[in-house]
């Protein structure tokens, strides 16, 4: 189909929008992002907040349900979008744009994701595939805090009453060990409300997860540990009670779980870790304290054959940067219990950390990916330096089940040769044998 376009007055020009986009969005039709109508009448200001408490979005006036263009009164348009984002608290970050396709008007409004939730008459509205819907308590509680807004871990939630005798006398223990600090009795308490772990006679949720067996209150605040054989779940293990009790407890169990590699490094005959310990103890210690815990998710580790995955609810707070994170926490009072017995070393410095201990490791490389509920650190084997020529060209050999004489063969090494190098890849776990006997055959780990 053929338009006439006319660029209306460069004042208007707000969007930034190119004719070719617009007829994208227009083809794509309504969805999470874009929003049809042929005039600006009904609760606009509903559905201009929905797209800000959500990711953002376009809300095109003058095109019917069905895409097609009928053109709308651009100036009475802007009045209606104009009346209708005044009754937003706190205002709505909006650009427009005029088009006129022919000879029929477009109003293109843009609307900004919002740094915090917007409301309209004390409601809050989300945009949900192609409609607005109002949001539960439970729901504005998880949009806050993965905004930043709410301190989730500072609530009062549970009577002190619950607490561990146990577990607070560790606690203090661990601030005199790690931190040379030695409370006398009489201040615990204050020390616990200043800590943010105590609200007069409550424990807040940051208390719960500390001195409490946790699951009893919060029943997702827990660790699991997946390991993974050919894409699926072959075996789990849950790590419950305190939160510091299962950072410990994972941690150590996954330390078991990955092999030490032994190979030449430079003149030396060199033992390590197939992945950095300290950067998976950090790893596991940012999904705990970092995470979303109004998402009724876990925090899950899975070990692949070629790598691991560390998963937590709640992705990265708005302004924070992978490639310069600042100290900005979801969870203040859980870090600083962390911090108080030693988990956390120093304040804004997990990332870096990560990827220093990752950068010095040999065998291993770390990335990040940050979705908007979950946040994954993954370490992946880089096994390219114990790895000779003859190791690469089996590996490349090996596609699909052969006898190590057919492997022989094709790579022209002699079968005793090979064999060396295959139980090699075999303790690295990079070729598995299948059968026994004569009837053994090996295959790369896929």
């Amino acid at each position: 189909m053929e338009f006439t376009v006319k660029y209306l007055p460069l004042q208007y020009l707000t969007v930034s929008m190119d004719i070719e986009k617009l007829l994208a969005l227009i083809q794509e039709g309504e969805s999470e992002r874009v929003e049809f109508k042929q005039k600006a009448t009904g609760a606009l200001n509903k559905e201009l907040t929905a797209f800000a408490n959500a990711n953002g979005g376009y809300l095109l006036i003058g095109v019917d349900d069905y895409g097609k263009i009928v053109g709308t009164d651009v100036k009475k348009a802007q009045e209606a979008v104009s009346a209708a984002a005044q009754n937003v608290i706190p205002p709505l970050k909006l650009k427009t744009q005029k088009f006129s396709i022919d000879a029929r008007d477009i109003l293109a409004v843009e609307i900004k994701k919002g740094d915090t939730l917007s409301s309209v008459g004390g409601v809050v509205y989300i945009r949900i595939g192609c409609s607005s819907r109002p949001l539960s308590i439970q729901e504005i509680l998880m949009l806050s805090s993965e905004l930043g807004t709410l301190n989730w871990d500072e609530a009062p939630f549970i009577p002190f009453k619950n607490a561990k005798t146990e577990f607070i006398d560790w606690f203090f223990e661990e601030i005199r060990d790690r931190r040379g600090k030695s409370i006398a009795d009489e201040n615990r308490n204050r020390y616990l409300r200043s800590a943010g772990a105590a609200k007069d006679s409550m424990l807040t949720n940051a208390g719960t997860l500390f001195f409490t067996d946790v699951q009893e209150f919060i029943p997702h605040a827990r660790i699991r540990i997946i390991g993974m054989e050919k894409g699926q779940p072959a075996w789990s293990k849950e790590y419950e009670g305190p939160v510091w009790k299962c950072i410990e407890s994972a941690y150590g169990d996954l330390l078991r779980e990955i092999k030490k590699i032994e190979f030449i490094k430079g003149t030396k005959r060199v033992k390590m870790e197939e992945y950095p310990p300290r950067a998976l103890r950090e790893a596991i210690i940012n999904a705990v304290s970092h995470r979303n815990y109004i998402i009724n998710a876990d925090v899950r580790i899975f070990l692949y054959p070629d790598r691991i995955e560390i998963k937590n609810p709640g992705g990265l707070l708005p302004g924070v940067d992978l490639d310069d994170p600042d100290h900005v926490p979801r969870n203040p009072a859980i870090c600083d219990l962390l911090y108080d017995t030693g988990f956390i070393e120093r304040y804004g410095y997990g990332i870096q950390l990560i990827k220093k201990e990752t950068e010095e490791h040999p065998l291993c490389t770390v990335s990040f990916r940050s979705d908007p509920n979950r946040f994954v650190v993954i370490f992946k084997k880089d096994l390219s330096i114990i790895l000779d020529d003859s190791d690469k060209q089996i590996l490349q050999s090996a596609v699909s089940p052969m006898k190590s004489s057919e492997i022989a063969e094709l790579v022209g090494m002699s079968k005793p040769t090979v064999l060396q190098h295959l139980k090699k890849l075999e303790e690295l776990e990079l070729i598995k044998k299948i059968g026994s006997g004569a009837r053994t055959r090996y295959e790369i780990v896929k």
